[in-house]
């Protein structure tokens, strides 16, 4: 089975278009070939589609439109990368296909007096004219080991039963390790329960207390919530419900065992008969670290056993 390694930030993934597309922003090479294929477009109208837009969902993310060398160059505004666009009109821009992916293209969009103050960007929305941008500007404030300790513990996410972040102290950071891969950030604060990325500033994690003053759901991107989740208090009898043979449902050439060992829940791989220890994190959710692999049971409606769900995304459903 082949292991998904999902990039960090489902959080990073699914905010934004520009957030990910970063990526097909390096090879110049492959913008200079389509300059020939481009649309030619008039200095007016390469002004109109300048500027800065501001995200509907994250007011801290800014990008900046500028025409250069018959391209729309959109900035980043919160890391500084850069994509490379190509006219196919003089309100549509495109990327340029590579390999297999598909070409991203945003529309400009043009309000009742004939000014282009939007822009709709594939899937993800519709930014706006920002023209009172002012940079993201964040300083750490002085803190202690002892003061982040507080927000230590494991935290699903919201609506998801498959998804976990746990965070830890280590070197006066809050570190984020991701459960499905086994990637960290490191935050610092800025408030007392409000935290950043230094070299990545608006990935923020703001943090909230329950009625009693303890810390129970911590917001990601200012749109991911995830809810702290208690410690695992399984029975034996309840470890031995999640017993039994489990098969892919995308390969059913692929299945799984389940087996309890001294009182510890062991996953078998039945392709490659590797054995992976898993340490109970809450009552359905069980996790290897050295191997960061998550293993999350799932159950039907009557509360009986009938799926497992393998490093975040691989369903294997239980055959007996």
């Amino acid at each position: 089975m082949v292991r998904i390694n999902i990039f960090f930030n489902r959080i990073l993934l699914i905010i934004s278009f520009f957030a990910a597309s970063f990526l097909f922003t390096a090879n110049r090479l492959a913008a200079q070939e389509t300059q020939k294929n481009k649309v030619s477009l008039s200095e007016q109208e390469w002004k109109a589609v300048e500027g800065i837009f501001q995200s509907s969902q994250n007011s801290d993310m800014n990008v900046q439109f500028t025409a250069r060398d018959n391209m729309l160059v959109a900035k980043l505004l919160w890391n500084n990368n850069e994509l490379h666009l190509s006219p196919e009109s003089p309100l549509v821009f495109s990327s340029k296909q590579e390999g297999n992916q598909d070409p991203i293209r945003i529309t400009f969009i043009k309000d009742s007096s004939g000014a282009v103050n939007q822009v709709s960007v594939a899937n993800n929305g519709v930014w706006k004219r920002n023209d009172n941008y002012k940079p993201i500007v964040k300083k750490e404030i002085e803190h202690t080991p002892e003061q982040l300790k507080q927000f230590e513990g494991l935290f699903q996410l919201q609506n998801d039963a498959t998804r976990f972040i746990q965070f830890s102290v280590k070197d006066n950071n809050l570190v984020l390790k991701q459960s499905w891969d086994g990637e960290t950030r490191s935050f610092v604060p800025e408030s007392v329960m409000d935290f950043y990325v230094k070299d990545f500033p608006m990935f923020t994690l703001n943090f909230s207390k329950d009625n009693d003053g303890n810390i129970n759901q911590v917001v990601a991107f200012k749109r991911d919530v995830w809810i702290k989740v208690k410690k695992a208090s399984l029975s034996a009898e309840q470890l031995k419900s999640y017993a039994g043979k489990f098969r892919s449902n995308d390969d059913p050439d692929n299945m799984v065992e389940l087996v309890v060992i001294n009182d510890r829940l062991v996953l078998k791989q039945l392709w490659d008969k590797k054995e992976i220890i898993l340490e109970a994190k809450t009552d359905t959710y069980f996790y290897n670290e050295a191997e960061s692999y998550p293993v999350v049971i799932m159950k039907n409606k009557d509360g009986v056993v009938n799926q497992v769900t393998i490093l975040g995304t691989n369903v294997f459903s239980k055959i007996n």
